[in-house]
């Protein structure tokens, strides 16, 4: 990292950054985003998101500036994602193996998806672009441009997203799901690494541990007139774990896509146009991708993000805009077989109702809880701690799920055995 120096400003401590961080360098990267130039300056790291912001990675801003060869000078900022500092979160990424799908998802998968339209006379774009450092230093890391320099942003996460910005999500989802149904007829189904993803025997213990409803299930016996969804759920941990692995295997019978996994109002972002229009709508954070019925991701994008008037009372409204735009986008893309039909994607949703009380149980929470410097994953896999007390007792989490569970009831959804 060349010259680097530090400005007082937003700075990470040298001891917070990763040792290697010290040996990248970024020519390649720099030249990719601006052509020829003269010399890299500087390279200033700093941190990239808030505390309770980001859970399982180092996320740092990295601001170069740049020497260009009219002796003028430039500021770039790129993106690095890179290992956990803490040894437990790198050890279970390191597990699950979260870094290399991601990788693979920017530098190989997303770009064949894009060519897909490319080559239809559609450009589309689904994600920030992917840079490489001009040397491999072995270490797993993502390097991507700054959204926010082209003046992206997340939406509002504790309004959720209104009618406007769910419009323009689920237009984006859509295409991304055509684009990965006709991924697999021309270059053949998704490494196991997708079709299996986490929810392999393997993990047992740790898909037991992330998913534990204690906490959840204390709080929801204390609810006025949820007595009868707290005795249908009480005993739930003894088989979530064992329906989980079975429902996430893929049906080869029905229509399947690949899910983002994760997404959410902040792996989702926004560029609006002076007048307040969004102009165009990005996915980031491709770490938990997973081949399957798209009714995982219409579940937990509806459920954890849509603005709590929309979620119940526009959800059928919403699948069916999904839908159409699914449908358009397939055809687009000349997709050979059978178009899925309307009442089949509503038989897949009601097979994988526990993906929707996953969300509402586990993502939710989180997702209306207030930023907090408590928001990390081990305070999410212990039942004990004050995030954990935070997210379930949160009276705006337990008045949209005053709403949201009974729906979910009336749908049979929560009769999980």
């Amino acid at each position: 990292m060349s010259e680097a120096t530090t400005n007082g400003h937003n700075e990470v401590p040298a001891n917070n950054l990763p040792s290697w961080l010290s040996k990248i360098s970024l020519e390649k990267a720099v030249q990719a985003q601006i052509g020829d130039f003269e010399k890299i300056i500087s390279v200033i790291p700093q941190k990239g998101s808030s505390d309770g912001d980001n859970y399982s990675t180092q996320f740092l801003r990295l601001l170069v500036e740049v020497e260009l060869i009219d002796h003028s000078t430039k500021d770039l900022s790129f993106v690095l994602k890179a290992q956990h500092s803490n040894e437990m979160m790198a050890a279970i990424l390191a597990k699950l193996k979260l870094f290399q799908k991601e990788e693979q998802m920017y530098h190989s998968i997303l770009p064949k998806f894009e060519k897909l339209y490319a080559d239809a006379g559609k450009p589309i774009q689904f994600a920030p672009k992917a840079f490489k450092f001009d040397r491999d230093l072995g270490v797993d890391y993502i390097l991507l441009e700054d959204l926010h320099r082209k003046n992206f942003k997340n939406a509002n996460r504790l309004a959720g997203l209104d009618l406007d910005h769910m419009h323009k999500v689920l237009e984006k989802l859509a295409a991304f799901h055509a684009a990965s149904a006709c991924y697999v007829e021309h270059h053949g189904l998704f490494g196991e690494e997708f079709t299996v993803g986490v929810f392999s025997e393997s993990n047992r213990q740790l898909l037991q541990e992330f998913n534990a409803s204690g906490a959840f299930l204390a709080q929801l016996k204390k609810w006025k007139n949820a007595q009868k969804i707290y005795e249908k759920l009480a005993d739930s941990d003894d088989y979530l774990v064992d329906r989980l692995l079975q429902d996430q295997q893929y049906n080869t019978r029905e229509f399947n896509v690949l899910n983002h996994g994760d997404c959410w109002a902040n792996n989702v972002m926004y560029q609006h146009d002076a007048f307040g229009t969004i102009k165009e709508t990005l996915f980031v954070d491709f770490q938990v991708g997973k081949y399957g019925s798209p009714a995982n991701d219409l579940y937990y994008l509806i459920l954890s993000s849509a603005a709590p008037e929309l979620k119940t009372a526009k959800f059928d409204y919403l699948v069916r805009y999904y839908f159409d735009n699914l449908i358009e986008n397939l055809k687009l893309l000349q997709y050979h077989r059978p178009l899925p039909k309307l009442k089949n994607l509503h038989a897949s949703l009601f097979r994988n109702g526990l993906a929707a009380y996953m969300v509402v149980s586990k993502v939710l929470p989180v997702v209306m809880l207030d930023k907090t410097a408590d928001a990390n994953l081990e305070s999410y896999i212990s039942d004990e701690s004050k995030m954990k007390n935070a997210m379930f007792t949160n009276p705006k989490y337990v008045q949209v799920m005053t709403e949201v569970l009974p729906w979910l009831d009336n749908r049979g959804l929560l009769d999980l055995k």
